[in-house]
């Protein structure tokens, strides 16, 4: 059996130059494209398109990474190649692109970007008719290039996240009611990775985000590419970014105890030096998974864990009424959006959604552990 390899190739910048020769380098460190990448091959490649945001804002795949891989494609012979997500809230596709960079870098290489409308049910573990993308399965190829961020609820978003895209539109949202706690809501998302793993995994580490991601923290230089052909692997070193070992994210802790790929890879590349210095900020997700299982809900409420809205940068877009599965958003005394704390499940769903960074997690606890964060990275992070 050959063994599971993570590379992580340096880039300090998105330069067109200095990208191209690292994402290269990473794939070939990496064992090379997967064999499935062979001349007129049909390849889906996904970036993380979560919002309608400039790409340095952090908060999706930068569109240079993925230029970079699609002629690294081109060069191994690759046919119809297709670029495409499914973003959190309601965006129209061509504000999506345009934000992201994505429009043009399509027209310039000559790609076309794929809008995730068209669905096909399939069963999913015990969830029955799950809209994933139509044709997803249909690609010789599928290529994840997710961006290296923190997350409210799973603590880090990597390639196993990812995947979660492949779900069409707002039915993303409707999960969340289904699986309330994070601890259930990573193992649905480790069933929807498995439905059709990616051949290879491309990682956009140039800039991170740190604090309150995927959409609401500030972004970090990390100065690294990653690529494997295990996501799984991939995630258990790009997490360490942020102080965490694979062992203490439960997406990667059930993904690998599916066999879906590997907590301990083989590292190749003079990138690792870089990502374990940068010693981003964590969200406040280390929190919500102090909380007992069965507890969580009756907790959270308690102690009046639940968004906020920050009026003053509110634009009443209404993007966090139209994710909210749970109809917990909704207008109050003069107009302004207030959140029903008993309606709400802590999905974040909103969090993701809004567009002008309005809404954040308050708790009593979130302040206790900033303090206890502080002490951690004072005494050295467990």
């Amino acid at each position: 059996m050959s063994e599971t390899i993570v590379a992580a190739v340096k880039s300090s910048s998105y330069d067109q130059i200095q990208v191209a020769a690292a994402v290269r380098k990473a794939i070939e460190l990496a064992g090379g494209l997967p064999t499935s990448v062979k001349p007129g091959a049909r390849v889906l490649v996904k970036p993380n398109f979560l919002t309608a945001k400039a790409p340095s804002e952090a908060a999706t795949t930068h569109p240079e990474v993925v230029r970079a891989l699609i002629r690294e494609l081109r060069r191994a012979g690759a046919g119809e190649i297709v670029v495409g997500d499914s973003p959190a809230g309601k965006y129209s596709w061509e504000e999506l692109w345009d934000k992201t960079g994505f429009a043009d870098m399509a027209a310039e290489e000559g790609v076309e970007l794929l809008p995730f409308d068209e669905f096909e049910r399939r069963d999913v573990g015990g969830e029955k008719d799950v809209p994933f993308v139509k044709g997803f399965l249909d690609f010789d190829v599928f290529i994840s290039v997710p961006k290296l961020k923190t997350h409210l609820l799973t603590k880090f978003t990597g390639a196993v996240k990812n995947s979660y895209g492949l779900i069409v539109g707002g039915a993303k949202s409707n999960y969340h009611g289904h699986f309330p706690s994070p601890r259930k809501m990573a193992g649905f998302i480790v069933q929807v990775y498995g439905v059709r793993p990616p051949d290879f995994v491309l990682m956009d580490g140039i800039e991170c985000m740190e604090g309150d991601g995927p959409s609401g923290g500030k972004a970090r230089v990390v100065g690294v590419v990653l690529a494997s052909r295990d996501g799984v692997a991939l995630d258990a070193c790009a997490c360490e970014a942020y102080g965490y070992r694979g062992e203490q994210i439960d997406t990667l802790v059930k993904a690998a105890a599916a066999n879906l790929g590997v907590l301990d890879p083989v590292r190749v590349g003079d990138g690792w030096e870089a990502l374990g210095k940068v010693k981003a900020k964590r969200s406040v997700a280390d929190m919500l998974h102090l909380l007992p299982e069965r507890l969580f809900r009756v907790i959270t409420l308690f102690v009046s864990c639940r968004p906020h809205i920050d009026h003053a940068l509110c634009v009443k877009c209404l993007k966090c009424v139209k994710i909210c599965s749970q109809r917990a958003i909704a207008p109050g005394r003069g107009g302004r959006l207030q959140v029903k704390g008993s309606k709400c499940v802590l999905c974040m769903c909103c969090i993701e959604a809004c567009p002008c960074k309005a809404i954040e997690l308050r708790s009593p606890g979130i302040s206790m552990m900033s303090q206890f964060r502080g002490l951690l990275r004072k005494f050295g992070r467990g």
